[in-house]
């Protein structure tokens, strides 16, 4: 029969390192690859802005270094704005896809459910070897 303690243990590392993830202390997976892409000139101006907000990327055709120099800052201010908008969308959206606070709430209810029935269940099998012992004319066997 599994240990009742050794459940215990389990779940309660396991809600440490929720507590961890919730207390900034680790970042959620894939956290790294996020990336958000802009372009601007037509695709003559290409960006890609990184996790923490940093530009990783920027590509410009040789196309584009022949427009006014005025157009081009535009352009390239534009392609870097839509890139970290949508930085931002896909942060956003990974926050809220797992919420560590929701996560911690459900495994503190499962494991005080799972807690109580394992109780339960092994106060019903003491009860079943007494029971047993009692007609067979013995003591039951100990566990």
């Amino acid at each position: 029969m599994a240990d009742i303690n050794e459940f215990d243990r389990m779940l309660s590392e396991t809600r440490g390192l929720l507590d961890q993830i919730r207390g900034g202390a680790t970042r959620p997976p894939g956290a790294e690859e996020m990336e958000g892409r802009g372009e601007g000139a037509e695709g003559k101006v290409r960006v890609v802005a990184g996790a923490g907000g940093e530009l990783t990327s920027v590509e410009l055709d040789p196309r584009a270094l022949r427009m006014p120099s005025e157009e081009l800052a535009e352009e390239l201010k534009s392609a870097v704005n839509a890139a970290l908008r949508e930085l931002r969308a896909r942060s956003q959206a990974a926050d809220t896809a797992i919420d560590p606070d929701v996560l911690a709430e459900r495994l503190r209810d499962a494991q005080d459910q799972g807690l109580r029935q394992m109780a339960a269940f092994t106060q019903s099998l003491d009860d079943l070897m007494t029971r047993i012992g009692a007609r067979s004319g013995g003591t039951p066997p100990s566990p």
